[in-house]
């Protein structure tokens, strides 16, 4: 088996865990920097005893497929069009609004009636199927570097069996930005800081429960949480010390992009930085700050990711 030669293929299910046969051609996924671990097996011990030392025999007692990649951050190519990647964000959590003709397509927290996704990713011609899968993403953004959305997802094992691809359908996948500052425009508590990296964590949980009458996946809880680092402004400028020891809630936004159908949008309106700390990059004072997202009092809206 050639390691390089990789396919994922996504789509929702209708009813959990019921695979709705993804499509190759139809249901195409880019991704990069791809792993899969094939069986996650939860074991029973036994422990009966024996005249000797040694080993006990394990029993499976379940079984689920994990994947971990990263998709580009881009836009959908028109300002109101699904990115092509939009059914995975539905499957890690979050709603899907689109804004006819104007835009943006808006991707946002959930804490019920989750969607979940049956995968295929076709390995040199071996196909390891994945269903009711469940999603968490976490974006990671660098300066001089392509943004990425790292997805972990795990559901329910479906077989590993020879099966050939076929000719995938890319087109719907726009060409991404490296965050530069023509390309990307950021600013932290009102504040357009400049910017070295960023990493915003969903946080969602998932358990795994086999029970009679039941196997399957389940949403139980989400922790957003993050890292900025930014050039140290002095306070006379921006106080950030002062606004992490007096935990002042405060906004985030990022609109990566330059070209309409090719922007993505990072918004959140409550977040508190904390555990301030200053380092040394190429003579420069950084500052680099954790992130707690807290939603309002209506919940659900501690963050929204949106393209257009």
């Amino acid at each position: 088996m050639k390691a390089n030669k990789k396919l994922l293929i996504a789509k929702l299910e209708t009813t959990y865990g019921t695979d709705s046969t993804p499509v190759v051609g139809t249901n195409d996924v880019l991704i990069s920097n791809f792993t899969v671990k094939p069986l996650n097996v939860r074991y029973a011990e036994r422990n009966h005893a024996l005249p000797y030392f040694g080993n006990r025999a394990q029993i499976n007692v379940g079984d689920t497929m994990i994947m971990e990649y990263d998709i580009e951050m881009s836009g959908a190519g028109t300002v109101a069009g699904i990115p092509g990647y939009g059914v995975l964000m539905r499957g890690a959590g979050m709603s899907e609004t689109a804004t006819p003709t104007t835009g943006p397509v808006t991707y946002a927290m959930i804490s019920d009636n989750e969607e979940s996704l049956s995968k295929y990713f076709y390995w040199d011609g071996v196909r390891h199927k994945m269903l009711g899968a469940y999603g968490s993403a976490e974006w990671r953004m660098a300066e001089g570097q392509i943004p990425y959305i790292h997805m972990r997802y795990e559901g329910l094992y479906g077989g590993v069996a020879d099966a050939a691809p076929g000719t995938p359908v890319l087109t719907a996948f726009q060409t991404p930005l490296a965050m530069t500052k023509t390309n990307t425009v950021f600013t932290l508590h009102g504040f357009a800081a400049p910017l070295a990296s960023l990493t915003i964590t969903q946080g969602n949980e998932h358990v795994y429960k086999n029970r009679p009458n039941s196997e399957r996946m389940y949403f139980t809880n989400r922790k957003m949480t993050g890292q900025v680092v930014i050039e140290c402004p002095k306070p006379s400028v921006k106080d950030f010390l002062t606004i992490c020891r007096n935990g002042t809630l405060g906004a985030l936004s990022m609109t990566h992009g330059v070209t309409a159908g090719n922007k993505a949008l990072l918004n959140a309106s409550n977040v508190q930085l904390t555990n301030p700390e200053t380092s040394e990059t190429d003579n420069l004072v950084m500052l680099s700050m954790n992130l707690n997202f807290v939603p309002s009092s209506a919940g659900n809206d501690e963050f929204t990711y949106a393209t257009q």
